[in-house]
């Protein structure tokens, strides 16, 4: 039999494939039950002191991360293994999709994506053709993986690791929304990054939208070869001290090219900072160097590794403790209401 499940295809598939989970899972305590072994979730690894110690004891991120990926990679495989079998005993399972690629289908995916600038249609054409060649074949296998765990000819007794809630805490971060909100995101920002300034309208657009729902919350993040971006952390600093963060932070992103101390004073000045002299002090004393350098401390201790970096979830005003995870870069704003909504829906 001609071997159409390679790994390359499956690589396509590995987010239809997940969908795959919850047929596996309705069928994970019936294999338990059928098979009288028993499945624990979080199994003892050894003992200290006589004491026993478990998966979840010693689950951080980079464990999480790597059990989810085996998880993944296992419910490929299965997938894969069981459909090679159940090809050549079951009429029902029949690995070749019906349905073909029309030209039309093709045009649209040209025009929806404007492809225009990389080529012409004839000319993108085989690509695109074979796009959505791999689109049929990748459902068409989930739809037969399903039928046949429907049927229970396959049993799984795969299932996903637990949600996985790093721990961190708000500090002395600068809060927007509601500073009483259950669910929080908290920036890691450099004011420098052009990244993190592209982020910034997303972000106003969140506050807008989620208004008494949600926290938000900022912190820096410095990079090293940003030259001015820590002076320019320690200068929002100084304006907060004056009731002036929002004003001076706007505006920073808006001159990320120019934030010398000289600049930096003469920006104090346009927003109309109520003492023009104690903010130079504060800023010539490096005041607020401690802060920053916390910010960076605890931002790395989460993982961020670059900026913007944000970290969503769970929130207790009352004691500043976050229970969430990490999303990295200027992300789109339907991955943040996604992820918002999320934790929102748990409250």
């Amino acid at each position: 039999m001609k071997d159409i499940l390679t790994i390359k295809l499956f690589r396509f598939i590995l987010t239809l494939s997940l969908i795959s989970a919850a047929f596996s899972t309705a069928f994970a305590q019936t294999a338990a039950k059928t098979s009288g072994t028993v499945y624990h979730p979080n199994p003892v690894l050894g003992l200290i002191d006589g004491q026993a110690v478990t998966f979840e004891d010693v689950r951080n991120k980079k464990v999480n991360d790597l059990s989810l990926q085996l998880y993944q990679q296992l419910s490929i495989r299965l997938m894969q293994y069981s459909l090679e079998i159940l090809a050549a005993k079951h009429q029902e399972i029949n690995l070749t999709p019906e349905k073909k690629v029309t030209l039309k289908e093709i045009i649209a995916v040209y025009e929806q994506n404007n492809l225009q600038e990389r080529g012409t249609l004839e000319q993108l054409r085989p690509q695109i053709k074979q796009f959505l060649e791999q689109q049929i074949e990748s459902q068409h296998y989930l739809n037969q993986y399903s039928l046949a765990l429907q049927r229970g000819w396959v049993i799984s007794n795969l299932e996903a690791p637990s949600d996985f809630l790093m721990k961190g805490n708000v500090k002395t971060a600068f809060l927007r929304g509601n500073k009483k909100a259950s669910v929080i995101l908290l920036e890691y920002s450099d004011y420098q990054c052009p990244f993190c300034g592209r982020v910034q309208e997303t972000i106003r657009k969140l506050i807008e939208n989620y208004k008494e729902r949600v926290a938000f919350g900022y912190r820096h993040f410095p990079l090293a070869f940003h030259k001015e971006a820590d002076e320019a952390a320690i200068a929002s600093e100084c304006a907060r001290e004056q009731g002036k963060f929002e004003e001076l932070h706007s505006l920073l992103y808006k001159r990320q090219k120019a934030q010398f101390t000289k600049n930096l004073k003469r920006y104090a000045r346009e927003i109309q900072i109520k003492s023009p002299e104690k903010f130079d002090k504060c800023l010539d004393q490096e005041k607020y160097r401690g802060l920053v350098n916390q910010d960076m401390k605890d931002g790395a201790e989460l993982g961020i590794t670059g900026t913007p970096g944000f970290f969503v979830g769970l929130f207790n005003p009352k004691t500043g403790e976050i229970q969430g995870e990490v999303l990295s870069g200027a992300q789109p704003y339907s991955t943040f209401q996604q992820t918002l909504d999320k934790y929102l829906s748990r409250n």
